[in-house]
């Protein structure tokens, strides 16, 4: 959870999807909410740790923040973080978010992720009440 890892900073980047034509589209919108911690939550893939956050759902795109926190060790650049960033998306999209294509990434900047619980009624439950998870 983003309330244990203290004033640390992570970088942020808004990520584009479009939606295929295939009806799975919106059955995997890129999210870590847990519905049972009632927040985001934190996951791990390769050399990050990654937190993802829906910010617009429509027919014709779904917007997503990803947060970062890079595990690698040694100072990175901006072009060795998008790439990392750029492997991330690419990997999720052949396995995890099925019926989307990338349409656009952002540039990275220094963000905090969002620490807030969240109320009954929130995108994830009402995506997960429609979509039958």
């Amino acid at each position: 959870m983003a309330s244990s890892r203290g004033p640390h900073r992570y970088e942020r980047v808004t990520i584009t999807l479009v939606p295929t034509a295939d009806e799975r589209s919106f059955r995997h919108v890129p999210t870590t909410f847990s519905s049972s911690e009632r927040t985001y939550a934190w996951r791990h893939y390769d050399k990050l740790d990654y937190m993802i956050v829906p910010k617009k759902i429509s027919n014709r795109e779904v917007k997503i923040e990803l947060f970062v926190d890079l595990q690698a060790k040694g100072k990175t650049n901006a072009a060795q973080v998008h790439k990392m960033i750029q492997g991330f998306v690419e990997a999720k999209m052949h396995t995890e978010w099925m019926g989307l294509k990338l349409a656009s990434i952002s540039r990275a900047s220094v963000a905090t992720p969002p620490e807030q619980m969240f109320r009954r009624g929130t995108i994830e439950e009402i995506l997960g009440a429609q979509l039958g998870k």
